[in-house]
């Protein structure tokens, strides 16, 4: 093996563990973030996001900084300890998920009208149960105020839309900047739905560039494991002392 691929080798671990260390400190910091936001959500005041979309967001980033935390793990000591086993568990997890990250996004763009009609029909769905206090925890009410606060949107596709569910005179609060002063005229106008699709309508690009930047990531990242793999397993080889 001349010095030139070693150089190679050597130089290929080294922008593996960097890129792994990285993915590594993510997971940490969202794994932490989720952790966090899990144990103090009851502490956590002054805020107008529920607690069971707080609880949502905190499992979901949990999950998220798991496997990004150990995906980045596998990686910087794969690379670090030159470790054919841990390479090729690395290179394997990532490609499954870059396939299911394929595979969720045809499968999204290609049922986009349905996927688009579910989103509206569930959101009307829990406007008609808005108003039932004997749901337990009112998952439907803790929903849509905080869609509607965060987002300063108001029904479907427009603030009218409560009419039609036992709202004839005002909306919910949640539909205003000023609670204590909400009706018609002083809620927000522009629904929900049409808010977050003019929001995704005018950030598509941005969006597409990256999903297209995790995607390119995710392929150096197999093609560095691949080839490291393949060095290592040659220099092994080239290595190994001759015996009768």
């Amino acid at each position: 093996m001349n010095s030139l691929q070693v150089c190679c080798g050597e130089f290929i671990r080294i922008i593996l563990f960097v890129l792994n260390f990285i993915f590594w400190a993510a997971g940490g910091v969202i794994l932490g973030v989720g952790i966090y936001v899990k144990v103090q959500v009851d502490n956590l005041v002054g805020v107008t996001v529920s607690h069971d979309t707080l609880n949502t967001s905190a499992l979901f980033l949990i999950t998220l900084g798991c496997i990004v935390f150990v995906v980045g793990l596998l990686g910087c000591c794969g690379s670090l300890t030159q470790n054919r086993c841990m390479l090729l568990l690395y290179f394997s997890l990532v490609t499954i998920i870059f396939l299911g990250e394929i595979a969720l996004a045809i499968a999204v763009y290609a049922n986009k009208d349905t996927v688009t009609q579910s989103i509206k029909d569930q959101f009307s769905d829990c406007m008609g149960k808005y108003d039932n206090t004997t749901a337990p925890n009112n998952v439907c009410k803790d929903a849509i105020d905080s869609v509607q606060s965060v987002l300063h949107c108001c029904g479907v596709n427009k603030t009218t839309d409560w009419k039609d569910y036992n709202h004839p005179l005002a909306p919910p609060e949640s539909c205003c900047e000023d609670q204590a002063k909400c009706n018609y005229s002083t809620a927000y106008q522009d629904g929900c739905f049409t808010v977050i699709n003019t929001f995704v309508n005018h950030n598509a690009k941005y969006i597409g560039f990256g999903v297209l930047g995790v995607a390119l990531v995710e392929l150096l990242g197999m093609s560095l494991a691949c080839y490291l793999r393949t060095y290592i397993m040659k220099r092994d080889d080239y290595e190994q002392p001759y015996t009768v």
